[in-house]
């Protein structure tokens, strides 16, 4: 039949647009099933660039739609609104492993974790995003995670200097 029995959540995880988002996330409160958004948040797109910014003139997710997403941003009706739990950052794992699963999660999860956690109106700009997500892997590097660079190549005002295990034992 194809049809989730009563009280399953849903977890929406596909859609190339937002547009296709946001119409799963209305069929899915429609009938009567809660929600967990993801499709807006996977970390381990592949791009060039920073990759947590903006869609492009297409709405495709060519850079991640971090900031843009809004799990409850369809027209639906509170009682649908009500029945989302929130969103979720998510991985898989084609091209991620032990070697690069700390560099990819951070920062990037922190701009999911600052867009679903803040208030909506101070998490809707990209640009007004960027200081903080700079300021925030300085922070993480001075503490010693390895993470990437969220907006392109930048600097640092502490220098980061890690210890490597010695090679010659």
């Amino acid at each position: 039949m194809n049809v989730a029995p009563k009280g399953s959540i849903a977890h929406v995880w596909e859609g190339g647009t937002y547009a296709q988002i946001m119409k799963e996330m209305d069929t899915v409160t429609k009938n009567g099933h809660q929600a967990i958004l993801s499709s807006c948040w996977y970390l381990n797109y592949i791009k060039y660039g920073a990759d947590w910014g903006y869609i492009d003139n297409d709405n495709r997710r060519l850079r991640g739609l971090y900031y843009e997403c809004e799990p409850t941003g369809f027209n639906g009706t509170q009682a649908q609104n009500d029945l989302i739990l929130g969103g979720e950052a998510m991985m898989w794992g084609e091209f991620v492993d032990g070697t690069n699963l700390t560099p990819r999660l951070w920062p990037r999860a922190s701009a999911v974790a600052e867009r679903l956690w803040s208030d909506r109106a101070q998490t809707q700009s990209v640009d007004a995003a960027w200081p903080r997500l700079h300021e925030f892997r300085c922070r993480m590097m001075a503490r010693g995670y390895e993470v990437e660079p969220p907006n392109n190549p930048d600097y640092c005002p502490d220098f980061w200097d890690p210890l490597y295990p010695d090679m010659e034992t």
